[in-house]
């Protein structure tokens, strides 16, 4: 609660400052819309745990069991950035905004290991991250051009954020045994980031702009608190609980993996080590162009 009031006071700080402006006429002026899309990337942080250390273990068990091995898991790294931003000039060359978008990364891959002609067992993997922030910027404008300027961008956002997890597993053998289960699980949190960056404006007209710009953000969460449910071909199971990051070893090859685990207590099983809570790490850049729609001249 303390971080947003925080940030509602600095929202209401902005409003007052724009308030004293002016009338409403010359104040209306000063106001410009930007409208953004364009593509960005997301770190993960220990969200890359799970696949990593899966494809480590596979790659390790292929010649020590003579498995074959088709595909292999990851995380969504790339995706869809939109923005909606509210921009207010102080003056020629300053100015300040409060915008709000939605960010998503998704991606769905697999992992068969085989056994030919005993036994083969696929495991499909598919995550999804969202944010949506809510950021107030400072902006530096300087003219390049007669009708091209370049900018600045800086600032503080809050941040809300979703990740969904869902792996399904599935066999089958010789015999013609099959089997099958699914985990899916979803958290919500949301915390403090910082963004920056730079682009190019040209002005098309006395009230329209075209702009391009880059970004970089940094944002890390924890305290995720998963909730879901493990299908089974019998039934099902709810389960809940925080996710932790954690080092497995197995005796059969002799190394430790990465992993996550959705558990009620912290694990404590004598084989892992570097137990602690998962921190999923939202930081990243994006590319973006938009137009700019001032409300007067």
């Amino acid at each position: 609660m303390k971080r947003k009031s925080v940030l509602l006071s600095l929202t209401i700080l902005c409003i007052f400052l724009l308030m004293s402006a002016g009338n409403a006429q010359d104040l209306l002026k000063k106001f410009s819309l930007k409208l953004t899309g364009g593509y960005g990337s997301t770190a993960g942080g220990d969200f890359n745990a799970f696949p990593d250390g899966l494809n480590s273990l596979a790659a390790d068990l292929v010649p020590f069991l003579g498995l074959t091995k088709t595909g292999e898991l990851e995380n969504p790294k790339w995706g869809l950035d939109f923005e909606g931003e509210l921009v207010f000039s102080l003056s020629e060359n300053f100015g300040v905004g409060l915008g709000a978008g939605y960010q998503k990364r998704s991606k769905e891959t697999s992992l068969e290991l085989a056994l030919e002609p005993l036994i083969s067992a696929t495991l499909t993997w598919e995550p999804e991250l969202s944010l949506i922030p809510v950021n107030l910027s400072g902006y530096y404008f300087f003219p390049i051009g007669s009708r091209m300027n370049a900018f600045l961008k800086a600032g503080i956002g809050y941040y809300f954020a979703k990740v969904y997890l869902k792996l399904r597993e599935e066999y089958t053998s010789f015999l013609g045994l099959e089997g099958w289960d699914e985990d899916e699980f979803e958290a919500k949190d949301s915390g403090f980031g910082f963004h920056g960056g730079l682009g190019i404006e040209y002005n098309l007209t006395g009230t329209i702009s075209l702009y391009a710009e880059g970004m970089g953000r940094y944002l890390k969460i924890t305290d995720w608190e998963f909730e879901g449910t493990t299908t089974y071909a019998s039934g099902v199971i709810k389960g809940s609980g925080t996710l932790w990051y954690l080092e497995e070893f197995l005796e059969a090859t002799g190394n430790y993996y990465p992993g996550l685990q959705i558990s009620e207590q912290k694990p404590t099983d004598p084989e892992y080590r570097n137990v602690r809570e998962a921190e999923v790490d939202f930081s990243g850049f994006s590319f973006r162009v938009g137009i700019r729609i001032r409300f007067g001249k």
